[in-house]
């Protein structure tokens, strides 16, 4: 058995991705606060990188 799969497999499998609409939503209340205390300010995309500027 290979553990690489094909399209084909993959695409079987989609209906059961998560597809909520709020998926994309924080979870916490303070997410934003939580994330940049961690890794620092986000960049210009809104990706928290943890890394120095």
């Amino acid at each position: 058995m290979s553990d690489k799969l094909d399209q084909g497999d993959e695409a079987q499998h989609l209906g059961e991705v998560d597809v909520h609409p709020d998926a994309h939503r924080p979870t916490e209340t303070d997410e934003e606060k939580i994330l940049t205390e961690l890794y620092g300010p986000a960049d210009d995309h809104g990706v928290y990188r943890g890394q120095e500027a």
